[in-house]
């Protein structure tokens, strides 16, 4: 059994090449594709090697939140336990072989934030009528922080400006210090810019500014009530693709239902019965399932998984994920790979 901390695999993400991202986005459509087919009604029962029931939550009278996510793909088993407190998230992935023998132990935190972004990736890449000059990226966390090096290291020569938006001003400020800091240095032809509401009068109007420039938008943040309104997108008019991975929780929602329906009345999703559970924003939209496309569904009708998407004039591209359990599988069964041929992390036997 291997033993991968948050470190060691800080160490195998920081060290990503373009080439090895775009591996990784394969593997991660890949993916998609077959949880996709098998979930067909078509598909015999007898044919599925994919198994992944709804996750399992629960919040204890301490008000530490528990969160279980199973899955199997018959070639490996694993489950996710992540715990949410007041001293913030931790979380493991245990990765096991057919016959239940534990594989893998993996810190789950970096795992969970590439994997997230590299889910709205699978998508992102096909929109290449959509300019990418200009990102924008709600929240301040790790799943902001990957959204953007994802977007940098897939389009370094076409991005222009990074803006990082966040409430509070302080995880601004330790993003500024580390994160920030390092991409200056890495994308010196990128303007980096941050906003934070807290001790900013006039946020509101810099904020619609922000918005109206924005070519993209990734909204990575657990909030209860929209960060913006559809009317500051329409102060400019024009093709944005919108990422919205931040709620998982029937009470969030990062935008309203205009924005969420703005590509046409179509919203591309990692999970459809995932998406309809979990997701605040299709809930109190009253969007059903014949609105959503699943990635899988999308990405299977082509032949090669970057090919070009079609969107209609007028319309925005619009994704919404809640993660499932099949992404933490796959990235991390291969990050454990990567590991143990890189020599990092800790062998144990007798497991």
């Amino acid at each position: 059994m291997h033993v991968l901390s948050e470190p060691d695999v800080s160490k195998i993400f920081g060290g990503l090449t373009q080439q090895q991202c775009h591996a990784f986005v394969s593997l991660l459509s890949n993916a998609l594709i077959r949880i996709t087919k098998e979930s067909k009604p078509s598909t015999p029962a007898s044919d599925k090697r994919i198994h992944q029931p709804l996750r399992t939550v629960f919040t204890t009278s301490d008000d530490n939140t528990y969160i279980f996510m199973p899955v199997s793909d018959t070639a490996s088993t694993g489950i996710k336990v992540v715990t949410a407190s007041a001293n913030g998230i931790q979380g493991v992935i245990n990765i096991f072989n057919p016959e239940g023998r534990l594989q893998g132990l993996i810190a789950a935190a970096e795992v969970t934030a590439f994997r997230t972004a590299l889910a709205t990736m699978t998508l992102f890449v096909r929109c290449t009528t959509i300019p990418k000059d200009n990102i924008l990226v709600l929240g301040s966390g790790r799943q902001a922080e990957w959204h953007a090096r994802l977007a940098l290291l897939l389009y370094p020569e076409q991005i222009r400006r990074v803006t990082f938006i966040n409430r509070g001003a302080k995880r601004l400020q330790e993003m500024e210090k580390g994160v920030v800091s390092t991409l200056r240095g890495t994308y010196p032809g990128v303007v980096f810019e941050m906003l934070a509401k807290e001790g900013v009068s006039d946020y509101e109007q810099r904020l619609g500014e922000k918005l109206a420039a924005a070519d993209v938008i990734f909204s990575c943040t657990p909030a209860t009530e929209p960060n913006f309104g559809f009317a500051a997108l329409q102060t400019n008019p024009k093709q944005r693709f919108i990422s919205l991975i931040g709620s998982y929780k029937p009470n969030m929602h990062e935008v309203d239902t205009e924005t969420l329906l703005s590509g046409g009345g179509k919203v591309y999703v990692d999970s459809k019965s995932a998406c309809l559970e979990e997701a605040g924003e299709l809930i109190s939209g009253g969007v059903g399932e014949e609105a959503l496309i699943e990635m899988g569904d999308l990405l299977g009708a082509d032949s090669t998984a970057e090919g070009a998407l079609d969107v209609p004039a007028g319309c925005n591209v619009v994704y919404k994920g809640v993660g499932i359990a099949l992404m933490d599988l796959v990235v991390g069964k291969k990050v454990l790979d990567v590991g143990v041929e890189m020599g990092l992390g800790t062998h144990v036997d007798g497991f």
